[in-house]
């Protein structure tokens, strides 16, 4: 009874962690991507910052309305001095009616004041304004650029939407050509394995030397080293996918696509009409750049134009001796405005000049930096055309040498058996085999990668 309770326990918990695994194809791969990778989450947030930034822009030129409400209290009233102006009055009256003489008049040079305070203690006021932006020349620039700005996080996005398809299929295809390694290496070990046991009971009945038996061991721990260092890459590879899809470390992985359904699916027309750059996203970035540098000049030229603003302004006051602002039979005195500003540049001493003669230049810069960008992407689709050529003629060669060493090693491997071969023949042959096989699959890796990198670039 422990027994199957232990073996119930073990069957579960193996079914649990078989349940863990996620099974993954290619297109599966990036779709999780798209949902979880940090960068194209990043991209999404720009453009939804965009979006906010074009609305921004756009309520800089709908009615503005603010209120503001405002309540003093002055421990001490400003006190303000006045020149004396009653004294001389009544000094002259008491002079006419003979009261006092001349002399007892104050000196006219002597300058006479009294302080007085104006105002009252308790002070408070609300009110409300209304602006409203007529025309303004750098706001409707400003306007046209946003919306340009908003088009380019758009391509920022679907450049890194590109950028991870492109940077999880080649890693994809990575795991795909270890896998595939390791299980011919795999198959391989357990061929001379059997072959190691059969050369061992061959060597104790006499028939062959140790020497052969030597080098078939050899060969069977040479085959032991390599699968245990493909198993190694092919955990770093798999860490490195889930790290681009966004996926945590900890989730277990199972790849479902196959190397030559990759391939079969990867159709590829060569254009012969030459490549046009426009198609390729960086291009259309670098055209969007161009665009936002033309407004930028616009909008230096247009802060040679006026600029006209309206506004509403009412405000209700109170001024009290005693903190009553709540009681209804009190006074308060409005005051209500309506005005218009026009602004009108007339002179800068040269400093919207050198501004526009700036944007300029920046403008001749980006338009120079696009063409570059545009020989450079042709340079590109050059290199991966004739990198695509190359790798399609190195994968129908290595393909071929693949069957050609699998046939010659079965033929040593049969001779070998008969005693007519010996053990460095064997291993030899042992040894091209291995290598079309290692050869075969970079080849076959090569030439995805090279469509991959022609696909991304023709990409629209």
């Amino acid at each position: 009874m422990r027994v199957l309770i232990v073996a119930g326990l073990l069957l579960a918990f193996s079914a649990l962690q078989a349940q863990d695994i996620m099974d993954l194809s290619l297109d599966q791969a990036c779709k999780y991507a798209q949902d979880n990778s940090p960068t194209i989450k990043n991209a999404q947030a720009d453009v939804e910052i965009a979006k906010k930034k074009i609305w921004e822009t756009t309520a800089i030129g709908l009615p503005q309305i603010s209120g503001a409400v405002e309540y003093q209290n002055f421990l001490d009233i400003p006190t303000s001095l006045l020149p004396d102006f009653i004294s001389p009055s009544v000094y002259g009256v008491l002079l006419q009616e003979g009261l006092i003489t001349p002399a007892q008049m104050p000196s006219s040079d002597a300058a006479q004041f009294f302080p007085v305070k104006f105002g009252t203690q308790h002070n408070a006021s609300y009110g409300v304004t209304l602006s409203q932006l007529i025309f303004s020349g750098q706001y409707i620039v400003g306007l046209q650029a946003s919306r340009v700005f908003g088009s380019m996080s758009q391509q920022s996005l679907q450049k890194s939407q590109t950028d991870i398809r492109y940077s999880i299929t080649e890693t994809y295809c990575l795991i795909l050509s270890l896998q595939e390694n390791a299980t011919l290496l795999d198959s391989n070990l357990r061929s001379f394995k059997k072959l190691l046991n059969e050369s061992e009971i061959t060597y104790k009945e006499g028939f062959i030397e140790e020497i052969n038996v030597d080098q078939i061991r050899l060969n069977v721990s040479n085959l032991e080293n390599a699968v245990s260092s493909l198993s190694r890459q092919i955990e770093a590879a798999g860490m490195l996918l889930k790290f681009q899809m966004g996926m945590p470390m900890t989730q277990q992985i199972r790849l479902t696509d196959n190397l030559e359904g990759i391939m079969a699916g990867k159709t590829m027309a060569l254009s012969e009409g030459g490549f046009n750059p426009s198609v390729s996203i960086d291009y259309q970035i670098m055209e969007t750049q161009v665009k936002l540098q033309e407004l930028s000049l616009k909008r230096e030229k247009s802060t040679y134009l006026p600029s006209l603003a309206g506004y509403f302004s009412y405000t209700n006051k109170a001024m009290r001796d005693k903190f009553d602002f709540f009681d209804g039979n009190q006074s308060w005195y409005p005051t209500t405005l309506v005005g218009f500003k026009l602004d009108i540049p007339i002179w800068s001493s040269g400093m919207r000049h050198s501004k526009i003669q700036q944007a300029k230049l920046n403008l001749e810069k980006t338009i120079t930096t696009r063409d570059m960008v545009g020989e450079s992407l042709r340079l590109q689709y050059e290199q991966a055309r004739i990198a695509y050529l190359s790798a399609l003629d190195k994968y129908n060669h290595e393909k071929e040498n693949v069957d050609l060493t699998n046939k010659i090693l079965e033929k040593t491997m049969v001779k070998y058996r008969e005693g007519i071969a010996g053990s460095m023949e064997l291993t030899q042959a042992q040894m091209q085999y291995q290598t079309s096989q290692s050869n075969y699959f970079a080849a076959m890796f090569e030439l995805i990668v090279a469509k991959n990198k022609m696909e991304k670039l023709l990409e629209n």
